[in-house]
């Protein structure tokens, strides 16, 4: 019995990709398929975007990460401009679902004690 080394939590299609292109994938034999795949991560951006690969290119050679506990004037101007483009008043920015979750429970809970008060 052969054991994989991928934990084997899905059953994979038998499709060997190369590369993409904005909404396609292209495997190794040069077929072309539609991504209809995009909700995990960033894939929803499309692929090899060459906007996004130069911006990419240019904070990398800057700063690649910088935490939450620091001031981070690009976040903020973010963070500004999404409130001044929707309903929020605020904005929380998080690093994966799971923390976004944890953080709409936490803000579900303090709103319901406050108006209990």
């Amino acid at each position: 019995m052969t054991i994989s080394p991928i934990l084997p939590v899905y059953s994979p299609v038998n499709i060997n990709f190369s590369h993409g292109k904005g909404i396609y994938l292209y495997d190794v034999d040069g077929e072309r398929y539609v991504d209809f795949h995009s909700g995990i991560a960033v894939s929803s951006l499309g692929h090899a975007n060459s906007r996004l690969i130069s911006t990419l290119k240019l904070q990398g050679e800057k700063l690649w990460h910088i935490s939450n506990t620091y001031n981070i004037p690009a976040a903020n101007n973010f963070a500004e401009k999404l409130i001044n483009n929707s309903f929020a008043d605020t904005v929380f920015f998080s690093n994966s679902g799971s923390e976004a979750v944890e953080c709409g429970l936490k803000i579900a809970r303090i709103y319901q004690k406050r108006k209990r008060q």
